[in-house]
C-alpha cells in the first residue's frame, strides 16, 4: 500500500497548529448587540437566511416574507403563495434580489418609482419542477442559477431548468470558488456537471449531520451538529480543533457564517460562538450578554464585518467591527456607570447602586460575567480615585478607603464628589464636598479629615489644584472661580470670578482640567487657559492644534504622554509631543444606542495606552484603540421616501438597493411634497445634524434634528432637493432628489397650443370683422341717408304736431276764456238775481210798513192792492225759470254737476240742490241766505241736512265732498 507522505505531513502540521495553546484576548469585553424584536419588522418569528447588498441594505428570509432593512426602516415583501421565505440572494450582476419559499421562487427589483416589485419565476415552469418543496439556498455562478431544495437542486441556464437529484436529504449547501457543495445525511457531495459526487477524502462525514460549509484558506470548513468542525483542503479532511468541541457537542450547531478570519457558529441551545481563526480567540454571545434568544437559525456578516443573527424569535445585530464593547447588559445590570479604577488586578466599578469589583483581565465565557458588590457600599458612588497605593471611593455617604474586596469609611463627613492630592505633598488630599472643600491628611498611616476650607461654601464637584495655594473651581451657579488660599491655616485669602467679561465664551458647561501640570478649561466653544499677565481667560491655540479645533469639549484626561478629550459623541486621542504635528490625532465615535453618557458626570477612565473605559447610563463600555489610526466610517444620508401630501399622502418614490430613482412630474394641483430622510446606520448611534435646500438656492437651512421636510404650494419648475448630514467632526454626506412641478392647466403645453389656436381664430375673426366693418360702413352710409330722411320726416311731423298743439292750446285758451266768460256771466246773473231779490225783498218790507200805516175804512182797497204787489214780488223772487236757467248754466260750466247730484241724491229738495250749487261756487252762508230767501240759521240747517243725507262723518268736509267726490 502506497502512502501519500505529502498529505500526511500536511495533516500532522495542521493538527499541531490546532492543538497549540489557544490565545484569548481578554482586553475586549462583550460586543454590543442591537436587538430587533419581531414586532418591529413584521412579527415573523423565524429568520432562515441573511444576506447584505453593499454597505447599506440587508435582506432577511423570514417566516412572513422577505425583509429589507436600511438601518432606519423595515420593509416586508410576501410571496404570492404566502409561504415562508427560506432563502435570499442579492445579485449584483443581475441587479435583483432572488428569493425562495415553499414550492415558489422568484426575484424582486425596483420599479421606476423605487418600490420593490416581486416577479414570480416558478409560475412559468412546469409543475414537476415547481413542486420541489422548501428552497433553502440560492446561488449564482456566471450565468447559472442554483436553487437548493430539500432533496434536489434546480439548475437554471439561459432559461432552461434542470432538476438534479441528490439521492438523499440535503441539510445545507454552499457555493465556494465556483463549486457547489451540499451536506446530506450521507456526507458531503460536490456537483460536477449535472451529477453529485462524494467529497474526496471525507468519508468520515458520512455518518455525521452536516450543518454548514464555509470557505477557509484553500478549501472549506465543514460544521457538524455534534462533532465539531472539519477542514478539507481539497484532498484531506482533518478535524479543526478549537478547544470548545464539548460546548458544540452539548449545544448542537445549527448555522455557520464566515468573513475573513472570523467564523460564527449558531447553536440550538446556547446562542452563538465567534472564533478568530488567526488568534483562536473564542467569544460567546447568548442571553447572558445581550442576545434575545439562544436558538440561532441563521447568521450573516455584512459588508462592515458585523454579524447579523436570525433567531428563533427576533433578529440581533452584533457590532464586531467596533472598537467599543460593554461589560454587562440588561437584565444582568449593576446600574449606571459613574467611575472605574484598576488596582492590584481588581477592576472597581462605581455605579448609582454602589461599588462593585471584578478580577482583571475580565474573564469571559458562555456564563454571566462574575461581578460582585463590595459589602456596605450600597448607594451613589460619585468617583473613584487613587492616591499613591490607596484607592478612595467618593460616595454620597462620605469617603471610603477600598482594600481588596472590602472598604472602610474615613471619618464621619458625607457627600464627597472627588479628591485631589496636593502637588508637593501627596499625604494631603483636598476633598470636593457638597458644601465646600475639606482637607484630608495621612497621619501614622491613617487618613483623617482635618478641616473645612474657611470662606468657601460652594459645591466643589468640579475643581483642580493649580499650586499649593491656588485652586480653580466651577459650578453653573457662580461660574469659574480662582481661589487663593492659605494652606497652613486652610483659609481663603481671595476669590476671583471669571465669566464672559473675563474671556469665557459661556458661564455654563465649563469644566476644569489639569494636563501636564497646567490648568485648562473645556467649554462649548473650545479649550481655554488662564493668562496670568492680563488676568483673563483666553483660547488655547496649542490645545486647539493638538485636538480637533474649537468644537465643544466636556473633559480632558492625561495618560502617560497621551491626552484624551471627551466630546458629546467622540473620543479624541493625541500625543503631547505633537503640539505642532496634528497627524498624531486619533478619533473614535462613541455614538451608539447602548452608550449614553451620564449627563453632568461624563467621564473617561484610561486603563492603558490602548484601553479606555467609558462609564455610561447602561454600565461601562471599553474603547480599544487600534494600533493604526483608522478613519471613521460615517454612514451616508439617503432620501428614504418622497410623498405628495395633498389632498392625501401618496408615495411617489422609495429608496432602493440600486439607488434607482426617476424624475417625477407632479401636477400643479398636487404641489405639496414631503421628504423623509435618514442615515444608513445599523448601529443607530451616529448623531448628525441635518440641513436642506433646493440646489439652485445658495443658502442652506438652519441645522435640525428632524428627519422629514415638507414643502407646500411650490411654483412650477424643475427642482433638486438636497439634504446634508453633518457629523460632530465636521464630515458630511449629501443626497439629492430631482422632481418637476408641472405648470397649472392654463399654463401647460396643451393650454398654450389652445391659446395659439385661439389667437389664430382671433386673427381670422379680426379679418372677418374688418371685412364686415367695411360692409357695415357702406350699409351704414345708406342707413345714414335713410336716417336723415327719416329724421327730416320726423322733424316735419314734429313741426306739424307742434303747430297742431299750438292750435289746440289756442282753442283750449279760447274755451277757457269762454268758460270764464260764462262763469263770469253766470256770476253776474246770480249777483243781479241776488240784488234783484234783495231789492224786491226790501220793497216788500217797505210795502208792509206802508200797509201797517194805513188805518180806517178807506184803506182796505189800498191794502189789497199793496198785498197783490207783495205777492207779485214773492213770485218774482221764487221764479223757477230763473232757477232752471241758472242750473243749466251751472251744469254747462261744471261738467253736469247738478245732473250728477240729482242722479246720486234724488231726494234733495230744490233749496238743498241750490245750496249744493252755491257751495260749489264757494259762496258764503251770508251770500247764500238771500239767494234762498232764508235766514243764516236756515242756511246752517240746510247744511246740516245735506251732511246727514250725504252720510258724512264729523271730520269730513261738505265742500270737499261736493268738489272732489261728486
Amino acid at each position: 500500500m502506497k502512502v501519500n507522505t505529502q498529505s500526511l505531513n500536511r495533516y500532522f502540521l495542521f493538527l499541531i497548529l490546532s492543538l497549540a495553546p489557544i490565545i484569548r484576548l481578554s482586553a475586549s469585553w462583550n460586543n454590543f448587540i442591537i436587538n430587533y424584536k419581531k414586532e418591529v419588522y413584521g412579527k415573523g418569528s423565524q429568520t432562515w437566511q441573511i444576506a447584505s447588498y453593499n454597505n447599506n441594505w440587508v435582506y432577511f428570509a423570514n417566516k412572513n416574507g422577505l425583509l429589507q432593512f436600511d438601518g432606519s426602516s423595515w420593509g416586508i415583501f410576501p410571496l404570492n403563495n404566502g409561504s415562508d421565505v427560506r432563502s435570499v440572494l442579492p445579485s449584483s450582476s443581475k441587479k435583483r434580489i432572488y428569493v425562495g419559499g415553499i414550492n415558489e421562487f422568484g426575484y424582486l427589483e425596483p420599479d421606476e418609482r423605487g418600490k420593490l416589485v416581486y416577479h414570480c419565476m416558478s409560475d412559468s415552469v412546469k409543475k414537476p419542477i415547481r413542486s420541489i418543496g422548501n428552497i433553502w439556498r440560492i446561488y449564482e455562478n456566471d450565468n447559472i442559477l442554483y436553487w437548493q431544495a430539500d432533496g434536489v437542486v434546480l439548475k437554471c441556464l439561459n432559461g432552461k431548468y434542470t432538476l438534479i437529484s441528490a439521492d438523499s436529504k440535503i441539510d445545507c449547501s454552499n457555493l465556494v470558488n465556483g463549486i457547489l457543495y451540499i451536506g446530506t445525511n450521507k456526507g458531503v457531495r460536490i456537483l460536477i456537471g449535472n451529477t453529485f459526487f462524494p467529497l474526496p477524502g471525507a468519508k468520515a462525514l458520512d455518518t455525521k449531520r452536516i450543518r454548514g460549509i464555509v470557505p477557509y484558506k484553500k478549501g472549506v470548513i465543514i460544521a457538524t451538529a455534534y462533532d465539531g468542525l472539519y477542514y478539507w483542503d481539497g484532498k484531506v479532511l482533518v478535524p479543526f480543533i478549537t478547544g470548545i468541541e464539548a460546548f458544540m457537542s452539548q449545544n448542537e450547531i445549527f448555522s455557520i457564517a464566515s468573513s475573513k478570519n472570523l467564523i460564527a457558529l449558531g447553536t440550538v441551545h446556547m446562542g452563538l460562538i465567534m472564533i478568530n481563526t488567526s488568534t483562536m480567540q473564542v467569544k460567546y454571545f447568548n442571553e447572558n450578554n445581550g442576545l434575545q434568544n439562544n436558538t440561532v437559525l441563521s447568521l450573516g456578516f455584512d459588508c462592515r464585518d458585523n454579524l447579523w443573527a436570525g433567531l428563533d424569535n427576533g433578529i440581533d445585530y452584533i457590532c464586531m467591527n467596533s472598537p467599543l464593547s460593554n461589560l454587562y447588559s440588561y437584565p444582568y445590570s449593576y446600574g449606571a456607570g459613574y467611575s472605574a479604577i484598576l488596582s492590584n488586578n481588581y477592576l472597581y466599578l462605581g455605579t448609582n447602586r454602589g461599588l462593585y469589583y471584578t478580577h482583571y483581565p475580565v474573564s469571559l465565557s458562555d456564563k454571566v460575567i462574575n461581578i460582585s458588590q463590595v459589602p456596605q457600599s450600597s448607594g451613589q458612588v460619585w468617583d473613584l480615585s487613587k492616591v499613591g497605593d490607596d484607592v478612595f471611593c467618593l460616595h454620597d455617604r462620605g469617603i471610603f478607603l477600598v482594600k481588596g474586596e472590602t472598604m472602610e469609611r474615613i471619618g464621619t463627613i458625607s457627600g464627597v464628589w472627588n479628591c485631589k492630592a496636593m502637588i508637593n505633598n501627596p499625604e494631603k488630599v483636598l476633598l470636593g464636598m457638597y458644601d465646600g472643600i475639606y482637607l484630608m491628611q495621612k497621619e501614622q498611616g491613617e487618613w483623617k479629615p482635618k478641616k473645612k476650607l474657611e470662606g468657601m461654601n460652594e459645591s466643589a464637584e468640579n475643581f483642580e489644584i493649580e499650586s499649593d495655594h491656588v485652586l480653580w473651581l466651577h459650578n453653573n451657579d457662580n461660574g469659574l472661580l480662582r481661589i487663593d488660599f492659605d494652606l497652613a491655616n486652610f483659609r481663603v485669602k481671595q476669590i476671583k470670578y471669571y465669566g464672559k467679561e473675563k474671556g469665557l465664551p459661556s458661564n455654563k458647561n465649563v469644566y476644569v482640567n489639569k494636563i501636564a501640570n497646567k490648568i485648562y478649561f473645556t467649554t462649548p466653544k473650545g479649550i481655554y487657559k488662564y493668562n496670568a499677565a492680563s488676568d483673563v481667560v483666553e483660547l488655547s491655540p496649542e490645545m486647539s492644534n493638538l485636538l480637533p479645533g474649537t468644537k465643544s469639549y466636556l473633559k480632558l484626561y492625561q495618560y502617560g504622554n497621551s491626552i484624551l478629550s471627551l466630546s458629546k459623541g467622540e473620543v479624541d486621542i493625541a500625543s503631547l509631543d505633537k503640539y505642532k504635528h496634528p497627524k498624531g490625532k486619533t478619533f473614535f465615535s462613541i455614538e451608539h444606542p447602548s452608550i449614553e453618557l451620564v449627563s453632568g458626570f461624563e467621564k473617561l477612565v484610561p486603563l492603558s495606552e490602548s484601553e479606555v473605559i467609558i462609564p455610561n447610563d447602561y454600565g461601562f463600555a471599553l474603547l480599544k484603540v487600534p494600533s493604526k489610526n483608522t478613519p471613521l466610517l460615517r454612514p451616508a444620508v439617503h432620501i428614504r421616501a418622497v410623498y405628495l401630501t395633498y389632498p392625501s399622502d401618496s408615495l411617489i418614490y422609495s429608496d432602493n438597493f440600486l439607488g434607482k430613482n426617476y424624475v417625477p412630474e407632479i401636477p400643479y394641483y398636487r404641489n405639496s411634497i414631503r421628504f423623509d430622510y435618514n442615515l444608513f446606520s445599523f448601529t443607530h448611534g451616529e448623531e448628525a445634524s441635518f440641513r436642506y435646500r433646493f440646489k439652485d438656492q445658495k443658502d442652506w437651512s438652519d441645522y435640525t434634528s428632524s428627519l422629514t421636510k415638507e414643502f407646500s404650494n411650490l411654483a412650477e419648475g424643475e427642482y433638486t432637493f438636497q439634504v446634508e448630514a453633518v457629523f460632530a467632526d465636521g464630515t458630511s454626506t449629501i443626497d439629492e432628489f430631482k422632481f418637476v412641478i408641472l405648470p397649472p392647466w392654463y399654463r401647460s403645453s396643451v393650454a398654450y397650443l389652445f391659446y395659439f389656436i385661439l389667437f389664430l381664430f382671433f386673427l381670422w375673426y379680426l379679418y372677418r370683422w374688418d371685412d364686415l366693418r367695411v360692409k357695415r360702413k357702406k350699409q351704414q352710409a345708406v342707413l345714414e341717408k335713410d336716417r336723415e330722411l327719416f329724421q327730416k320726416e320726423k322733424e316735419f311731423e314734429k313741426e306739424n304736431a307742434r303747430k297742431e298743439h299750438q292750435i289746440m292750446e289756442l282753442e283750449k285758451e279760447k274755451l277757457e276764456y269762454d268758460l270764464q266768460h260764462k262763469s263770469q256771466e253766470m256770476a253776474n246773473l246770480m249777483i243781479n238775481f241776488v240784488r234783484k231779490n234783495e231789492m224786491l225783498t226790501e220793497i216788500k218790507h217797505e210795502l208792509f210798513k206802508v200797509i201797517s200805516t194805513l188805518k180806517g175804512e178807506n184803506t182796505k182797497q189800498p191794502k189789497q192792492m199793496l198785498m197783490v204787489v207783495s205777492s207779485k214780488i214773492d213770485s218774482n223772487i221764487q221764479s223757477d225759470e230763473v232757477l232752471k236757467r241758472i242750473e243749466e248754466q251751472f251744469d254747462l260750466i261744471h261738467n253736469n254737476f247738478m245732473k250728477r247730484l240729482s242722479e246720486k241724491h234724488p231726494d234733495l229738495s230744490t233749496n238743498e240742490r241750490m245750496m249744493c250749487a252755491y257751495l260749489k261756487m264757494n259762496l258764503s252762508s251770508k251770500e247764500i241766505a238771500p239767494l234762498l230767501n232764508i235766514s243764516l240759521r236756515g242756511v246752517e240747517t240746510i247744511r246740516y241736512r245735506l251732511r246727514k243725507k250725504f252720510e258724512l262723518e264729523r271730520d269730513e268736509s261738505l265742500i270737499d265732498y261736493l268738489t272732489n267726490k261728486l
